[in-house]
């Protein structure tokens, strides 16, 4: 349990950089962010949620391929998520995918 602890804590600033970097563009003027749909419109909007989840989500996707792949980056970064990953383990800090689907 305490490295289950030491590697969320570890993983902590790597998880607050990206929505930090991206509200301080935001705030700064380096984005297209609008406050109310009707600024857009309904199509608009839905089209670049869409857009925005399919890049986020292909992004992750080999994100993830890649440090499986590359092995130094497999090693020090991600082995870590996988000492959870066993049948008769309970954790909040690592997901298990069910197993089948891929």
């Amino acid at each position: 349990m305490l490295l289950q602890i030491y590697v969320a804590m570890k993983a902590m600033p790597w998880y607050c950089l990206l929505p930090t970097v991206s509200e301080y563009m935001v705030e700064n003027g380096w984005t297209r962010c609008f406050s109310r749909i009707s600024d857009v419109g309904w199509f608009s909007y839905t089209f670049n949620l869409c857009l925005y989840l399919v890049i986020v989500e292909f992004g992750i996707y080999w994100m993830h391929r890649e440090l499986h792949d590359i092995k130094p980056l497999y090693k020090y970064l991600h082995a870590t998520h996988h000492i959870y990953n066993k049948q008769n383990t309970l954790s909040p800090f690592a997901a298990m995918f069910p197993k089948g689907l891929c």
